[in-house]
């Protein structure tokens, strides 16, 4: 096996294909409305990487029903996944009618909740613990990168410790945590890919989402693109360090993305004029070229 893939690990788990819904419920980020920043992340384009999902004007509800009679007949157990901006962002009590809003169907099994590290309290992460009792939950966290100077760099607005600190208070509820990465970032090092795999598999994350990195217009990474200040790096380095973090990572860590597409519309640069799974192969034939796998050099823990 040369990696823990999301798709087998789901069929194992739940005996036949899970199908992820992705919902776009309306919500902004504190790192857009002042509360933790101006701007967002340089890369955020207006969907806040929701392109995937349908209108915030369409009802949750409406959405999900949208979704699931796209897949009748392929798929009989959904996931119900908040991807759009800051999942979180709002006070419990709200969420709770939010999050309800979807579990429509009895054969969504799954809720998936995408959110930033910072926006996670107390009470937050009880409400989001309290549908255990009903159904297996997932909850992502944006990091992207273990390097604090990175982080600056992309306005990320928040710190490795307060990653770290809602990690902990996640598994501490026994939810399954996914972590978002960006393997290609120009600021970061080898050294930084390898930290970040041994940082992921010493606080014990279920999950983890590699994304290369796509710059579009009307962002401030597309205007530091156009104007020379960032040089993205090539699919060689990318696949090279994508390999290199999978050696590192605990092989027990479900790999739920290796590749994303970029927006439909504005890429100035995104997968190298290549399709996701295209990617996903020249990936793979790479790793078997090298005879390596998921976890090959995951012995720097005390096991």
């Amino acid at each position: 096996m040369l990696y823990n893939k999301l798709s087998d690990y789901l069929k194992k788990r739940y005996g036949e294909r899970v199908q992820r819904l992705p919902i776009n419920a309306g919500f902004t980020c504190p790192n857009k409305t002042g509360v933790r920043g101006t701007g967002g992340c340089i890369y955020c384009e207006e969907s806040g990487s929701g392109f995937a999902a349908l209108s915030p004007k369409t009802p949750i509800a409406e959405q999900i029903q949208i979704m699931m009679k796209r897949y009748e007949g392929r798929a009989n157990k959904f996931m119900a996944y908040f991807q759009s901006n800051t999942n979180t962002y709002a006070p419990a009590h709200v969420l709770k009618k939010i999050y309800d809003s979807a579990l429509i169907d009895e054969r969504i099994i799954i809720l998936d909740i995408s959110t930033r590290p910072d926006t996670v309290p107390d009470d937050v992460l009880d409400l989001i613990a309290s549908y255990k009792e009903k159904m297996d939950v997932y909850i992502e966290y944006g990091l992207q990168s273990v390097n604090i100077n990175t982080l600056k760099i992309l306005n990320r607005g928040h710190s490795l410790a307060e990653f770290i600190d809602a990690v902990n208070r996640a598994k501490q509820r026994n939810l399954e945590v996914i972590v978002h990465m960006i393997v290609d970032l120009p600021w970061d090092s080898e050294e930084d890919i390898i930290e970040g795999a041994k940082i992921l598999s010493a606080l014990k994350v279920d999950g983890v989402k590699l994304h290369s990195l796509y710059i579009t217009e009307d962002t401030v990474l597309g205007k530091m693109y156009k104007n020379g200040e960032v040089k993205p790096l090539s699919l060689e380095e990318f696949i090279n360090r994508n390999i290199l973090f999978l050696e590192y990572l605990d092989p027990e860590i479900v790999i739920h993305r290796l590749a994303a597409d970029p927006p439909r519309e504005g890429v100035l640069h995104g997968n190298w004029g290549m399709s996701k799974i295209k990617i996903i192969n020249l990936l793979e034939k790479e790793m078997k070229n090298r005879n390596t796998y998921q976890g090959r050099l995951f012995n720097y823990l005390n096991r």
